[in-house]
Parts: C-alpha cells; sequence; structure tokens
C-alpha cells in the first residue's frame, strides 16, 4: 500500500498546500477526501481522473469535498466508468444538492454513493470510526494499518486502534479550545493510547503551521508534519 498526501492544507491559502486530500494505492487508486487542488496534484504525479476508482469522504465540508463535482465532471468529459464515492450519513444528500445546483451535469455523471460503516475496495479491507466534528464526520482504517481522521478533536479511542500509522488532523495552535479541531496539547494527552509506530500530522492552519517545531518538541513522539506530494508505504 503506497499513500500519497495530495492536499495537505486548509480553507485559507498557506504554503501553496491543497486542499485535504490523500491517495492510497493498492490494488487500485483511492482518494480519502478530495478537497480544492487535488486535481492539479493528481496531474502533478502522471494520475488521469479516470484512473480513480473510489473516493471516500471524512465529511461533506467544502475544504474535504470541494474537488469532488470537478472529478465527477472530468471523468463524464474523458468517458470514464462510474466511480464508487463512500462518506457519512448525508452523502447521498449532499450529492443529491450538487445536481440541483448544477442540474445540467444530471444524467451525465456516472457515480455510486455509499455510507456503510465497513466495507472493501481496491484490495483493502475498510472500518470507520465516528469523530467530534461540527457535522457527521468518520475516521477511516485500512486494513488495520493506517488511520485517517478527517477533521476532529483527539480522542482516544482513534489512538487506541492497533494500526501502524496514524494520519491525523492538528488545525490549531497552542492554547486554543479543542472543540471540534484538535491541539497540540488535546493531541499530547491521547498519546498514551497510541498503538502506531508514526503519526503523520495534516490539516494545520497558518498559525499552526508557526509553532510546527515547537510542536513537535513537545508531542515526544515520532511525528511528521505532512507536506504536499510527500509518500510514504507499508
Amino acid at each position: 500500500m503506497k499513500i500519497t498526501f495530495l492536499g495537505t492544507g486548509v480553507s485559507v491559502p498557506c504554503e501553496k498546500r491543497a486542499q485535504s486530500s490523500i491517495l492510497v494505492e493498492s490494488d487500485s487508486k483511492i482518494l480519502f477526501d478530495i478537497g480544492c487542488g487535488a486535481l492539479l496534484r493528481l496531474e502533478e504525479l502522471g494520475i488521469q481522473p479516470t484512473e480513480i476508482e473510489a473516493v471516500c469522504l471524512t465529511h461533506n465540508h467544502l475544504d474535504h469535498n470541494g474537488d469532488l463535482i470537478n472529478l465527477l465532471k472530468t471523468r463524464w468529459l474523458m468517458d470514464g466508468d462510474i466511480i464508487e464515492i463512500y462518506g457519512p450519513k448525508g452523502t447521498k444528500n449532499f450529492l443529491e444538492s450538487m445536481l440541483n445546483a448544477y442540474p445540467y451535469l444530471r444524467g451525465k455523471l456516472k457515480f455510486f454513493v455509499c455510507e456503510d460503516e465497513t466495507f472493501g475496495i481496491g484490495g483493502l479491507e475498510v472500518n470507520t470510526l465516528a469523530t467530534i466534528h461540527t457535522i457527521e464526520s468518520r475516521a477511516y482504517i485500512l486494513d488495520d494499518a493506517v488511520a485517517i481522521s478527517g477533521d476532529t478533536r483527539a480522542f482516544p479511542e482513534l489512538f487506541a486502534l492497533d494500526c501502524d500509522v496514524v494520519i491525523h488532523e492538528l488545525s490549531l495552535p497552542f492554547g486554543s479550545k479543542a472543540d471540534f479541531h484538535t491541539t497540540p496539547e488535546n493531541l499530547k494527552e491521547c498519546l498514551g493510547s497510541c498503538k502506531a509506530e508514526k503519526l503523520y500530522l495534516t490539516h494545520l492552519y497558518p498559525m499552526t503551521l508557526a509553532q510546527k517545531d515547537r510542536i513537535l518538541e513537545f508531542l515526544e513522539f515520532n511525528a511528521v508534519v505532512a507536506e504536499d506530494l510527500m509518500s510514504f508505504e507499508l
């Protein structure tokens, strides 16, 4: 399994980072979230939109699904096959709202939406875990090897998962309130439960990125701040 960070950014421009998106390559190519800029990153990697077999959404906020309608339209124009879209409850309604907003696309886009909590795709066994955010949201656990948090406050149950790598958001800087996003203090409180050997941090707002060296020292863990197009294999 190869994992590539397509976008590690947030809703505001910072360090030329695309918004949240992760490419997982196993028997097929799967996107976990598809924020604005994801399609440009795929082009940089030489991957055609028609090569993506599925998209898994952690939640339906714009910086996590902003390029989804673009992907679907592009696949229509390139005569792509049907694509599977997985997401939490509300994902079907979101896609229906998009078609209401862009009625010229209705009947042209080929996709199937699934809101199941467990499923298999691309040779991977995928489980989900409800997370703590402002809307229905979930983390994904792939083959009990890697967990992808999406947007959430850090909580021990996610870190207690028996996996090798955790990819976790760290939106907020020191001294912030950890309500629906993670702070360094909130994250460190949960690391005592962590069974993973490595932690990749993503979705850092500019004020948090400015503190990244201090944060990594504070966490006292094998942690890395992810960059766009960084990749690793499991």
